[in-house]
């Protein structure tokens, strides 16, 4: 900082007036490297937040998606055991709404039990339809298949949800018969 003679004053008028001036300066500059330190701070700490956050919501998506795939493989698993069933008994062993469904109540414990759970079926339980019927065959013109249209449905809801997830998978199963 540059001061100019000021010749109008003394010597020690001119001393006191740049003890003055210095002390004006040093005093204005009390606390802002204080506040820029706080704001520096504040900044930091949004930061932070914003990538817990993420992080939080990164576990929910795993989450999410982890139980669509074990959903998914509690479905595939239904349908390579309907591909093994008599047609004609398809339907009374697997659909949900039959009256003694044997293979639906099995398949339905085994979701609700072991390592691959899913967190609220006891609660939503899955929905199997099973839609069988005999169809001719329209190329050759001569015999007949059995067709199962088959629909499942498997619901979970986690804790802390709200409303139940579903995972829904659509199959034909067919067998030529003559």
């Amino acid at each position: 900082m540059q001061h100019f003679p000021m010749p109008w004053r003394s010597a020690r008028a001119r001393s006191r007036h740049r003890r003055a001036l210095a002390h004006f300066v040093r005093s204005g500059q009390r606390g802002v490297v204080l506040v820029e330190a706080l704001i520096a701070i504040l900044i930091f700490s949004l930061g932070i937040l914003g990538v817990v956050g993420m992080q939080a919501r990164s576990v929910q998506v795993m989450t999410e998606a982890t139980f669509r795939a074990q959903a998914a493989q509690h479905a595939s698993e239904l349908l390579s055991e309907m591909w093994t069933a008599d047609p004609g008994q398809r339907a009374n062993l697997y659909s949900s709404s039959a009256s003694s469904p044997i293979r639906y109540t099995q398949w339905k414990t085994r979701m609700t039990t072991g390592s691959l759970a899913l967190p609220g079926v006891a609660g939503n339980p899955p929905q199997v339809t099973v839609n069988t019927q005999q169809v001719a065959y329209s190329a050759v013109g001569a015999g007949s298949q059995t067709v199962s249209a088959v629909t499942i449905t498997v619901f979970w809801q986690p804790p802390g949800v709200s409303t139940p997830s579903s995972y829904t998978t659509t199959a034909m199963i067919m067998e030529p018969q003559s």
